[in-house]
């Protein structure tokens, strides 16, 4: 029968996921000293995010109730939306239900067949499947060879001349950990009459005055067309969005899928992501950032890394290297997660460790004494 082929093709994929050691299951609650994941600044558990979310549920209940332009306004999504503007530097910013559903409804909504997307071979999967679903031809660059990308831009514009061209980029990288070039990435954009989306998801709260990012702190942001961010990292809540000018974010209400035929954030969520970027941007948060820049230097003084962000790669070649190194961490009483394929290319394995501003001094040295236990890799 040909719907027993349905479960004959899910064991054999199962099979080959267990066979290359990257067959992946949710594991058991956290207990043990994580640095696996992106709360950057602790902000998930702080007392004043906690109690404005409860607040608002008390006031709204748990949910949307629908999609925003069902649902009607809500003060707690125009409030965040009207901060994340500011924060940003710009005219509006627009909410959407999770960071992995923002690029999904804005880059179709953007280019179509007729045009072209640049993106990072080492860009996150929803940039790739935003990407796909828009149907523009899509073609890669490596995102740290400038020249590469002057190379593919050149080639785009003898190819089609009259198409749009947009170039999609992470500032921070989220496996990498490496920061972008984005000075030259903008002068090529500019000189070849493309548009720039920006994932600030790991930069935003970390970096530029008051957090703003990785744009904000190279003076950059006028210069870049669409900054995307998301509510799920440094800002200790969950959700995504996008940040423009008035006219395209109107467009994107208009046109995003995602936006408009889902769910939107429970207004308690956007609450206390509200509260988290009112922390963000005030001295208590200069001193959360002044405490995870302490604990970068404490990690790489010790740990020889060239990443001056909170994310460091430990290379181990091998799927099975990786989940080796991964359980021997654990046995010690630390979760750092092994990253494998297809996350990453065949033969890139590796740890990856997420540092946190709630992390103390301890903390990262029991880390780095770890570290230096593993078994040798591949």
């Amino acid at each position: 029968m040909k719907s027993d082929s349905f479960l004959a093709e899910i064991e054999t994929r199962h099979s080959t996921r267990r066979k290359d050691h990257r067959q992946r299951s949710l594991g058991n609650p956290l207990t043990q000293l994580s640095f696996s994941d992106n709360d950057y600044l602790g902000l998930s558990t702080h007392p004043e995010v906690i109690g404005a979310a409860q607040r608002s549920l008390e006031k709204y209940g748990t949910s949307a109730r629908a999609a925003r332009l069902l649902a009607g306004p809500c003060p707690e999504h125009n409030e965040l939306e009207s901060a994340l503007a500011s924060w940003k530097g710009t005219e509006r910013a627009l909410l959407f239900a999770s960071g992995y559903l923002t690029p999904l409804g804005v880059i179709p909504a953007l280019v179509g067949p007729a045009d072209t997307i640049l993106l990072e071979r080492e860009a996150h999967a929803c940039l790739f499947d935003g990407a796909k679903l828009s149907g523009a031809r899509l073609r890669l660059f490596s995102r740290q060879d400038m020249s590469e990308l002057k190379t593919v831009l050149d080639s785009t514009q003898k190819l089609n001349p009259q198409g749009k061209v947009l170039i999609v980029a992470e500032s921070l990288h989220s496996m990498d950990g490496d920061f972008a070039p984005l000075e030259e990435i903008i002068r090529l954009k500019k000189e070849a009459g493309a548009w720039l989306l920006l994932d600030e998801a790991h930069a935003g709260g970390i970096c530029g005055p008051q957090g703003a990012g990785r744009a904000a702190q190279l003076g950059l942001i006028d210069s870049v067309d669409l900054q995307m961010g998301t509510l799920g990292k440094a800002l200790g809540s969950s959700g995504g969005f996008i940040a423009s000018q008035n006219r395209i974010i109107d467009h994107l209400l208009n046109e995003a899928r995602t936006f408009l035929f889902g769910t939107a954030l429970s207004p308690a969520v956007a609450r206390a992501a509200l509260s988290a970027l009112t922390i963000i941007r005030s001295p208590d948060g200069e001193t959360l950032r002044d405490t995870l820049q302490k604990n970068i230097t404490q990690f790489r003084s010790a740990h020889a890394s060239s990443q001056l962000g909170p994310i460091h790669s430990i290379l181990r070649g091998s799927n099975s290297s990786a989940n080796a190194a991964s359980q021997h961490l654990q046995q010690q009483g630390l979760t750092v997660p092994a990253i494998r394929t297809p996350t990453v290319p065949e033969g890139a394995a590796r740890l990856r460790v997420s540092l946190s501003a709630r992390h103390t001094t301890h903390d990262i040295q029991q880390l780095t004494n770890a570290l230096h236990t593993l078994p040798p890799r591949d």
